[in-house]
């Protein structure tokens, strides 16, 4: 028990020494990563679709 003890206030210990993301950091971080998804979203739908034009010709 003694071993859990210690484990959790190590753990709430290292919390607040964590530097947290202020809520404009989280806006432009989801931002970007949306972004980034929609934009490979759209290459590899772009790629699979010309791919599929070239397939059909032949």
């Amino acid at each position: 028990m003694s071993k859990v003890k210690t484990f959790f206030g190590e753990v709430k210990h290292e919390l607040k020494e964590t530097t947290w993301p202020t809520k404009k950091d989280m806006r432009k971080n989801t931002l970007t990563v949306f972004g980034v998804m929609a934009f490979f979203g759209a290459f590899f739908w772009a790629s699979d679709s010309f791919i599929q034009f070239l397939l059909n010709i032949i």
